[in-house]
């Protein structure tokens, strides 16, 4: 970032300083808002005919990240992303974040402002914009939460519990990307192939918010949700909420070629990142078969992603279960618990 951006903002952080250049750069206005940085609280009013969506994630240093593999500006974005990620989930636009930094007094005005500038950048992109926050001091590391609200029209809203025995299960993009970047970043100076591009599918996660826009208007989707913690553990979360079985075509599952090279320098299978590896940040989503080809044709035109067939939805009884490319049928694999082993 430029100096004439950072002036005024060199030493250690401080807070109500750090406001107020938020406040000079990113204080604008959108549909329906009466106060937004500045205040005790932002004020809005809602919009008719629309269900409000208000969703919280958090990355905190050495768990979701580590401060050799990006810059603060890059970990704002990446924050902001992750967000975002939960508000296409349900078919919904995002609308308005509010950020919360928790950080060590040792922290300059400079790292502060251009994590806050990342966020503000990457919600900006998708017509959202910051509207408030709070900033703490920490003893241990450091935490950057946001907190998103966004909007979706009440008859397309899209949830985990509307899939139905006889849909298929369809993802957008590549699986698996994301758990190979952070490969990748983990030992960096490792000569990996197609490096640059799996490391930006971690730390740059791309939220899919005008793809669910359209399986929202289209009216086909019967439930969706957002691939954080890998196809094993959300697929699982999605019959859970559905009260169904499922079965998945491991040689279906969409692999990038870097990914796959990758893995078998590893020794580890490329289907197993698909599964277990998380944080890929795309669509998961259930349709009825008859829908499929035209789902992936507007998907295509219209949001400039593929979308391709995994599985199918089956009766509750079936259970979950991974076949083979050879045919075999394999237990369903536990996917990435937060607080596990």
């Amino acid at each position: 970032m430029g100096r004439r951006t950072l002036s005024g903002l060199s030493g250690p952080w401080r807070e109500f300083s750090l406001i107020a250049a938020l406040q000079r750069r990113f204080a604008s206005a959108g549909p329906g808002d009466c106060l937004g940085l500045g205040d005790d609280a932002a004020a809005y009013r809602p919009r008719r005919g629309r269900l409000e969506l208000v969703t919280c994630d958090a990355l905190v240093e050495n768990i979701h990240w580590k401060s050799r593999w990006c810059g603060p500006r890059a970990l704002g974005i990446r924050a902001a992303a992750v967000n975002l990620s939960d508000i296409a989930a349900m078919g919904g636009e995002p609308e308005r974040g509010f950020l919360i930094l928790a950080l060590p007094r040792a922290s300059t005005q400079a790292f502060a402002w251009e994590i806050a500038a990342g966020v503000a950048s990457e919600l900006r992109r998708f017509r959202a914009r910051l509207a408030g926050g709070d900033t703490v001091a920490s003893a241990g590391p450091v935490m950057v939460a946001l907190a998103l609200q966004g909007t979706v029209p009440g008859r397309q809203l899209l949830t985990r519990s509307g899939a139905r025995p006889g849909d298929r299960i369809l993802v957008t993009g590549f699986l698996g990307d994301a758990a190979a970047g952070r490969r990748v970043l983990d030992a960096p100076a490792r000569a990996w192939p197609g490096k640059k591009y799996l490391r930006g599918r971690f730390l740059r996660p791309q939220p899919r918010i005008r793809a669910a826009r359209v399986l929202a208007q289209s009216g086909w989707v019967s439930a969706m949700l957002d691939l954080s913690d890998g196809l094993a553990g959300d697929l699982r979360r999605l019959a859970q909420a559905s009260g169904v079985g499922a079965r998945v075509e491991g040689g279906r599952l969409p692999i990038s070629a870097p990914a796959r090279v990758l893995a078998q320098r590893l020794r580890v299978p490329a289907e197993d990142l698909a599964l277990r590896g998380g944080e890929d940040y795309e669509l998961l989503f259930t349709a009825p078969a008859r829908r499929i080809r035209e789902l992936q044709s507007l998907l295509a035109r219209r949001a400039r992603i593929r979308a391709t067939e995994v599985g199918e939805i089956l009766p509750l009884a079936a259970g979950l279960c991974l076949r083979t490319a050879d045919g075999r049928r394999r237990p369903w694999p536990q996917g990435w618990e937060h607080h596990g082993a």
